[in-house]
C-alpha cells in the first residue's frame, strides 16, 4: 500500500512522517510533494492508495488536486489536512468524496486514527474491485460459452436440415462442431427441450407430413427422402408421431 503527503510546508510533512507509524499500517511507501504539480507527477507515476493533502498551497489548492484525482478516475482514498476550520472547505471536501477533514496541528492519535480508517477503506475498495472483476470474468465466461453453444447448435440444425436424407448420428454431428456427443445433447436439451436424435426424428417426420400433404410422391420415396430407407420402420415411427399410417394420413390431409 502506498501513501502521498502533500503540503507546501516541509515541516508539516516531517511532522506527519514522525507521528504516524506507516509500517504498522502496512504502508510500504510514503511519497511527499510540496505542490499540486509535484503531486500530480507522483500520482501519474505511482499507484497511490492514500492521499493526505493540505488545502492552501501555491499554484493549485488541495481541493483542486482532489478534483483532478477524481477526474482521472483514480481510486485513491483522499484526506484533507488543513489549519482552516472553514465550513465551505468542508462542504467541498465532502463533495469531492474525501474520507476525512483533519485540522492542523493534528494530534498523533488523530493522524493514526485517520490513517487506519483510510487503510480499511482501501482494503474494502480492493475487495470490492476483486469481487467485481471476478463477476465480470464469470459473466464473460458464461456469455462466451452460451454464444459458443448457440453457434454449435445452429450449425448442427442447419446441417440436419440440409442432410435429412443422410444417416445422421450424434457422434458425427458432435464431431463437426468439436463437441462431445453428451455436451451437444445437453445444448440441444437446453434450447429445444429434446435430445439431438429426438430433434432429428421430429424434423424428419414433420417433413414427411408436409410431403404427404402437398406432393404426389410415393410413400416409399418420401420415406427415403426423410432419411428412412427402411419403409416398415418409417411407417412405425410415423404412426407413433402422427397417430396414423402414412397412407391414412395422406387420405385424410392430402390435397
Amino acid at each position: 500500500m502506498k501513501a502521498l503527503i502533500v503540503d507546501d510546508e516541509q515541516i508539516a510533512i516531517d511532522g506527519i512522517m514522525m507521528d504516524v507509524d506507516f509500517e504498522r499500517h502496512q504502508i510500504t511507501a510514503v511519497y511527499t510533494a510540496n505542490s499540486m504539480k509535484q503531486a500530480q507527477e507522483i500520482l501519474e507515476r505511482e499507484s497511490v492508495d492514500i492521499l493526505m493533502c493540505d488545502i492552501e498551497m501555491p499554484n493549485g489548492s488541495g481541493l483542486e488536486l482532489m478534483d483532478w484525482v477524481n477526474q482521472r478516475g483514480f481510486s485513491t482514498v483522499k484526506i484533507i489536512l488543513t489549519c482552516h476550520d472553514d465550513f465551505s472547505f468542508a462542504q467541498q471536501a465532502l463533495r469531492l468524496q474525501c474520507l476525512d477533514y483533519i485540522l492542523k496541528p493534528a494530534m498523533p492519535e488523530d493522524l493514526e486514527r485517520v490513517i487506519e480508517k483510510a487503510v480499511m477503506q482501501v482494503r474494502r475498495q480492493n475487495a470490492d474491485g476483486k469481487v467485481r472483476r471476478m463477476g465480470e470474468q464469470y459473466i464473460h465466461h458464461v456469455v462466451g460459452n452460451e454464444k459458443e453453444e448457440a453457434g454449435a447448435v445452429e450449425k448442427t440444425v442447419q446441417y440436419i436440415m440440409s442432410h435429412v436424407e443422410d444417416e445422421l448420428t450424434v457422434e458425427g454431428l458432435a464431431a463437426r462442431v468439436y463437441m462431445s456427443p453428451n455436451y451437444l445433447t445437453r445444448c440441444f436439451k437446453k434450447k429445444y427441450g429434446k435430445t439431438v436424435m429426438e430433434y432429428i426424428t421430429d424434423h424428419r417426420l414433420s417433413l414427411a407430413e408436409e410431403l404427404l400433404k402437398n406432393t404426389t410422391l410415393s410413400v416409399t420415396m418420401i420415406s427415403a427422402k426423410v432419411g428412412y430407407p427402411n419403409y416398415t420402420y418409417f411407417t412405425k415411427q410415423f404412426k407413433k408421431f402422427s397417430g396414423l399410417t402414412p397412407s391414412r394420413f395422406r387420405e385424410k390431409y392430402g390435397r
